[in-house]
């Protein structure tokens, strides 16, 4: 190991805030498509912590160091932003961990708990119906490339919806999982990407495909936002469901989903009386 690496590892060992420092080096993980020869992820316990991204120089070598908090990871995991950040932490090699920090990692987005993955579905299932809306009306207005940007966009959500539903966590190589986990899908995806049909015809077919797969799997897809509301007696405002830390990956995305179940009859709207006569909030509840 170089001496920048060893320098590295010295000053994190007696760094207090480090709870993991992972290695991967660019020749053994040729699919992750790394920029540079040796990428480092420091995980730290500090949310108000210096983070970012450092580049080195040693010798030919060419090195990244990525300072990332415990709160972004977790947040990473739920959210699938980051895909290729989440394979380098399962794959590298652990150089540090605290309290076997990164092993326990690890296992949680190997075995990937019930309540994660319903999270998670929930935030799949609200991007899905916000690309799906977006790329549908899109359509209408004969945006035919803008449209099936956001409908591939919506079939990527899908993907990844289809993977937690089976247990597993998505990888950066999603479609590999779907072609042997959900093979009707994956077909999906190839007659959009490289079907002979006019694209109008393809946004169209997928469309009407996308529609069944939300519809089939609502009761998957919102159930953890349909578990959640009905925690409280009284309705939901949108500032409420926003702010909730169970939602708060789902982002705007979520505002979509609640009115979409309002349209299938799942959740019900209320009035309340605001000061200004005639004026009501609009507050939401599980039937």
């Amino acid at each position: 190991m170089d001496q920048l690496m060893n320098d590295l590892i010295e000053e994190k060992i007696n760094d207090l805030t480090t709870l993991g420092l992972i290695s991967i080096e660019k020749e053994f993980r040729n699919e992750s498509n790394l920029e540079l020869d040796v990428v480092l992820i420091k995980i730290t316990n500090e949310v108000d912590g210096q983070t970012g991204v450092s580049h080195f120089q040693l010798g030919n070598r060419s090195i990244e160091l990525q300072v990332v908090d415990a709160h972004k990871i977790s947040q990473i995991l739920i959210s699938g932003q980051n895909r290729l950040q989440i394979d380098l932490l399962l794959h590298g090699t652990i150089l540090i961990e605290k309290n076997s920090y990164v092993t326990e990692l690890r296992k949680n987005i190997v075995e990937f708990p019930i309540n994660n993955r319903k999270y998670k579905i929930s935030v799949e299932f609200s991007k899905m119906i916000r690309r799906y809306s977006d790329g549908k009306l899109l359509f209408t207005k004969g945006h035919f490339l803008d449209s099936f940007n956001e409908i591939l966009h919506s079939l990527h959500h899908l993907a990844r919806l289809s993977v937690i539903e089976h247990g597993l966590y998505p990888e950066v190589t999603v479609w590999q999982q779907v072609k042997h986990l959900e093979p009707e899908i994956y077909k999906l995806y190839d007659e959009m990407v490289t079907g002979e049909e006019s694209l109008e015809k393809r946004i169209e077919l997928l469309l009407i495909a996308i529609n069944f797969a939300i519809t089939s799997k609502t009761k998957l897809g919102a159930s953890h936002l349909i578990e959640m509301m009905q925690q409280r007696d009284e309705p939901w405002s949108v500032e409420h469901l926003l702010s909730d830390p169970e939602l708060k990956e789902c982002g705007s995305d979520l505002l979509v989903t609640i009115h979409y179940l309002v349209q299938k009859g799942i959740v019900d709207v209320v009035k309340l009386e605001t000061e200004v006569e005639g004026v009501f909030h609009r507050l939401y509840y599980i039937k």
